[in-house]
């Protein structure tokens, strides 16, 4: 990934982290490593773990940013939020998987942040 994309999705997470501690809730984890690849954010709102993909874009061109996950990613979240589950024994626990698309004009101003509740449904 080039240095500018990589930039605008630090952006992008820092924007989402602000918005979501703005609405109650505590950021657990900021980009969580895991053998199947990395969870944007891991955050806790009233006793439930919400994972977050967060996706920024500076233009449309390919679609606006939630479009960018595909199938085969939401089975990666999948992977990965189960694996943290299982790493800290939250299984138990109420969970869900949100997404945050971000767009930002081409100076770095946000201009849409679109917050999806359960944006990712786990099969079972």
């Amino acid at each position: 990934m080039d240095r500018t994309r990589q930039r605008i999705g630090k952006l992008g997470e820092k924007i989402a982290e602000k918005f979501l501690v703005s609405r109650g809730f505590t950021i657990r984890n900021r980009n969580f490593s895991t053998p199947f690849g990395e969870i944007d954010l891991v955050a806790e709102q009233n006793g439930r773990v919400v994972f977050l993909e967060v996706k920024t874009r500076t233009s449309e061109r390919f679609g606006p940013p939630l479009s960018a996950i595909t199938q085969k990613k939401q089975k990666h979240i999948r992977r990965n939020c189960l694996y943290y589950l299982k790493k800290y024994r939250l299984l138990e626990k109420p969970y869900r998987v949100d997404t945050i698309g971000i767009k930002l004009d081409t100076h770095g101003k946000l201009q849409v942040l679109k917050h999806v509740q359960n944006a990712i449904e786990f099969p079972y």
